[in-house]
């Protein structure tokens, strides 16, 4: 922390909250605009704790680049943190006794764009170093009392040393996480409906979930290019309205949680740690016994309800004002998207507030960018929304992950990677294609739900690689492709084909499970239109001439699709 007793009369920023968020900001202020004066309130005092810190350890391909690149940060990430094995997930088995028997989908061998499991302590302990090298003002022990906001500038008061001191900013920034200090003040937070309840610890030494594979089960270990790569996944134990996390941390521990839907597991059930060792033993046996037998080595216990929430606003140029990271909205853990809204949330503050510094009325600018920022939350939150009563359905989650990488590499990442969400004219030359992308997630999110209603069974010993399925690999790779804003204009609209492709013949996948009379393969559907509920088929316009058949999807880039349906790589059990 700064060596200066307490802080100066008046900043360019006042940054509340010396977390991820706050820290990364204030750095990206500074590189973006060198004289900015940045004073950051954090109220902890000291250096973060490792391995028994926060939530939030993995990462994906938009945090990843926004650390390593954006800020420049690679070589710590791969000095002193661990590149990850992607995401993976373990669809459930008979008792779950027997990992081997499991549906698994994941990587095979190491994709384009790295991504890591972060150690959060080591890193915002990095980061506090690196940002006062930068020249921010940053006091640990200071707890923000208060905040009044002014046409001319805004008073900060806080606390520091048993005294109470005030400064003044020409922007605050609320990043303090859960106290939602200025979120608060302003009315700003909002329910989202998502209600999901979490709890997680750390165990020391580590875990590999290879070891509870018979070390000869070739088939299993050759799935993958090499052994031992599987425990550096973000790797999740799903069943029905519940997930769990695995995740090793470069310190030592690995970081194990449960993410439970109350309509299944009820929060009472969790929020101790026996109580949640006692849940693990029963939905996760193998992990249970691990832990048992290292109970000594639990490191910690956390826990949170109800963990997901909205955001009336999150930018005011008018104002002089934004709210960052989980002082905004916040999602869901599953597809790790935490650190990717701090990366696009401080991208967009960092644009407005560098403009606003350097003369320009950004109150229009910061206005589309709060649309687009929030419409890019909603639609992100309808991956997540009733969706845990499926998780353990390998059919529909191997077609959901599939029609979610379409989203997040081919939109998210994509744009981000390129720098467009600062270009709001290029947002709004695209926003057409956008919307049809973001409308065909919305609908096959629904009917996932009613697949599963119609067809859930177990599958057994199967891999679903994620290479399986060349157009949504082209996705990934293409989020670093480097693009025109021509070229980058036709690979959205191309995506948007994909996905009318792709929803039209995942319906006809899953409307075989109706068992009754359905469309044909050269009937022409309507994409938008799709769902399992046959009554409305005429009045939703489900047959339309202007559609596209399953037979003629079938010929586009969306030709082999059938790769993520079961049946392509098991047998049911």
């Amino acid at each position: 922390m700064t060596d200066a007793q307490q802080p100066a009369a008046s900043y360019d920023v006042a940054i509340l909250g010396g977390g991820l968020a706050g820290l990364t900001l204030a750095l990206q202020l500074k590189q973006a605009r060198p004289g900015t004066s940045v004073f950051v309130a954090e109220k902890r005092v000291g250096t973060a704790p490792e391995a028994a810190f926060k939530v939030g350890e993995s990462s994906v391909e938009v945090a990843a680049h926004y650390f390593g690149e954006v800020l420049g940060l690679k070589d710590h990430f791969d000095r002193d943190q661990l590149v990850k094995f992607g995401l993976r997930w373990w669809f459930p088995a008979g008792d779950n006794r027997e990992l081997a028997q499991r549906v698994e989908r994941g990587p095979t061998r190491f994709v384009e764009h790295p991504s890591y499991q972060i150690d959060r302590g080591r890193f915002e302990n990095f980061l506090a170093e690196r940002a006062l090298a930068a020249g921010v003002d940053l006091f640990g022990g200071c707890k923000v009392e208060d905040v009044e906001l002014g046409e001319d500038a805004h008073e900060i008061t806080v606390s520091l040393a048993d005294k109470e001191l005030t400064t003044e900013a020409d922007w605050v920034v609320d990043a303090s996480g859960r106290a939602f200090v200025l979120k608060r003040k302003l009315g700003l937070l909002e329910e989202n409906g998502h209600v999901v309840n979490s709890s997680w610890f750390r165990l020391g030494g580590g875990l590999d979930i290879e070891d509870w594979v018979d070390p000869d089960d070739t088939e299993f270990f050759e799935r993958i290019a090499e052994r031992g790569l599987r425990q550096l996944s973000t790797n999740h134990l799903c069943g029905e309205g519940y997930w769990v996390w695995l995740i090793p941390l470069s310190s030592g521990p690995i970081s194990i949680g449960i993410c439970a839907d109350p309509r299944f597991h009820p929060w009472e059930q969790i929020n101790t740690l026996d109580g949640a060792l006692a849940w693990i033993r029963e939905h996760e046996p193998q992990l249970g016994d691990a832990l048992d037998a290292r109970r000594e080595e639990i490191e910690d216990f956390l826990k949170i309800s109800d963990f997901s929430y909205g955001c009336k606003q999150a930018f005011s140029g008018e104002g002089r004002w934004c709210l960052v990271g989980e002082a905004g909205p916040f999602l869901d853990p599953f597809y790790s998207p935490g650190s990717d809204f701090i990366s696009i949330s401080n991208t967009i503050a960092t644009d407005l507030i560098t403009r606003a510094l350097d003369g320009e009325d950004v109150s229009q600018r910061a206005d589309t960018q709060n649309e687009f920022f929030l419409s890019t939350y909603r639609v992100s939150l309808t991956q997540y929304e009733r969706q845990y009563e499926f998780w353990h359905n390998p059919m529909v989650m191997n077609v959901k992950v599939c029609g979610n990488n379409f989203l997040y590499w081919g939109t998210v990442g994509l744009l981000f990677f390129h720098e467009k969400y600062t270009d709001p004219e290029f947002i709004a030359s695209v926003r057409p294609d956008l919307e049809r992308i973001w409308s065909l997630t919305r609908v096959l999110e629904v009917m996932y739900r009613e697949w599963n209603a119609l067809e859930s069974r177990e599958w057994r010993r199967a891999i679903v690689p994620t290479s399986g399925f060349p157009a949504m690999v082209e996705r990934h790779v293409d989020m670093g492709g480097g693009f025109d804003d021509a070229t980058l204009r036709a690979k959205l609209a191309a995506t948007a084909e994909l996905m009318e492709a792709y929803a039209v013949i995942v319906f006809a996948r899953a409307a075989k499970a109706l068992g009754v009379a359905t469309p044909g393969e050269d009937d022409k559907i309507n994409p938008y239109a799709i769902s399992l509920d046959p009554d409305r088929w005429e009045a939703d316009g489900l047959l339309s001439a202007e559609g596209l058949s399953a037979a003629e999807a079938r010929n586009t880039p969306a030709a082999g699709v059938e790769s993520v349906f079961m049946e392509a790589v098991a047998q049911p059990a």
